[in-house]
């Protein structure tokens, strides 16, 4: 009787070791993935306000960061893209207007006349390797900048921002200002006369971890692009 006791006061301790063991490594991960989201985004910002252009590259509206598989995979999925404009260089009004790809005088979403683009959207109808030979604006993806990093088993979602799905975040040539933009290229957080709204929302990525691990809150904010983490019991 006093064995069985024994043993099973130590089966109770182990499985308490086991659940602490776990639970700490599950933790760790999460401060990995949410620090490496971290770095990458900042590295991105960084990398907008000092971009050099490659050999045969015509004018760049900036970079971006793909979140469109972030809820659905459980590695935490993102990819890095160059946002590739039509002219060869600086100077049209859509590359110098106050919002990237936008010409004042029309509405935000009205078209532009080039191809079948709308004013100060975002084209996504496209993903190619290049930034040399488009007539439209298209989206290249930057070669190694796929991220997927592993988290504990979480559910991943985004905050919509006025009813719509925030999809991708970019930051504009030398400017690292930093817009946000739906699945289908709509900008978020614009009037449709392309003024800023009086209290613009943040891109935000809930990680609710399917463990005893807190909650991580990842806000980037509207413009400024600045990025702030959370633990959320």
């Amino acid at each position: 009787m006093e064995l069985l006791i024994v043993m099973s006061i130590f089966s109770i301790l182990g499985a308490m070791t086991f659940s602490a063991f776990g639970n700490l490594q599950n933790t760790v991960k999460m401060n990995e993935y949410t620090l490496t989201l971290e770095q990458d985004v900042r590295s991105v910002q960084r990398s907008a306000m000092l971009l050099e252009r490659s050999s045969g590259e015509k004018w760049l509206y900036g970079l971006g960061i793909d979140f469109g598989d972030l809820e659905s995979h459980d590695d935490g999925v993102y990819a890095v893209f160059k946002w590739c404009s039509p002219f060869v260089d600086y100077g049209d009004i859509l590359t110098k207007s106050s919002l990237p790809a936008y010409t004042p005088s029309k509405s935000l979403g009205a078209p532009t006349g080039i191809g079948s683009e709308s004013n100060g959207y975002l084209t996504v109808t496209s993903i190619g390797s290049s930034c040399g030979t488009n007539a439209t604006s298209s989206l290249s993806i930057v070669p190694g900048y796929d991220k997927s990093t592993t988290t504990p088993v979480s559910d991943i979602t985004i905050t919509e921002i006025d009813g719509k799905k925030p999809r991708f975040v970019v930051f504009e040539s030398v400017s690292g200002r930093t817009f946000f933009y739906d699945t289908n290229g709509e900008l978020l957080n614009y009037t449709i006369e392309g003024k800023l709204e009086t209290d613009p929302m943040p891109f935000v990525i809930t990680i609710n971890p399917k463990s005893d691990v807190n909650t991580k809150i990842i806000t980037i904010g509207n413009l400024s692009g600045k990025i702030n983490t959370e633990s959320v019991q």
